[in-house]
């Protein structure tokens, strides 16, 4: 019962003095925050963007756009270009919170991390070490049998994103 207390109080403590977000990585939520906050943004066209998942759900992703890596020191926000950039697709979908679909970079080798997919916000963040004038990204699903699943997801499409000049 005494642990649980000192949790409550540390816990209430923190929030009240405020907590640091130092050493964390960061990412806009959208292209207009990365603009605001001094973000080269560079926008990337998809060559599809409607899709009929094999749940049966439909997706829309619309233009990707890019920022450079960064993270927080002292509050504030500092570039980070060892993890490379933030390769940010919008999607649309029936149903996110499935968690059905995923993208990854086609060429592995220019992946620095990966992301798990786009959460409830509908934002999928790939994280490429250079940007090239066409990415290409695998969309990759759920196996719909149940006995496999995410054991052996299948890649259903490769979506050339090409750079707007």
């Amino acid at each position: 019962m005494a642990n649980r207390f000192y949790i409550v109080v540390l816990f209430s403590f923190s929030i009240l003095m405020g907590c640091s977000n130092d050493g964390l990585f960061g990412h806009s939520k959208t292209k207009e925050e990365a603009k605001a906050n001094g973000s080269m943004v560079i926008e990337y066209v998809p060559d599809k963007g409607d899709f009929i998942l094999l749940d049966g759900t439909k997706m829309q992703i619309d233009t990707a756009w890019t920022e450079m890596s960064f993270t927080y020191k002292e509050g504030k926000r500092i570039i980070d270009t060892t993890y490379g950039y933030h390769f940010s697709i919008p999607v649309r979908n029936d149903s996110l919170e499935k968690f059905t679909f995923t993208f990854g970079l086609l060429d592995t080798a220019n992946r620095v991390f990966t992301n798990p997919g786009p959460g409830k916000e509908g934002l999928t963040q790939l994280c490429p070490r250079y940007l090239y004038d066409k990415m290409e990204v695998v969309l990759e699903q759920k196996n719909p049998d149940t006995s496999f699943g995410w054991l052996k997801p299948i890649i259903t499409d490769t979506i050339i994103f090409k750079k707007l000049k």
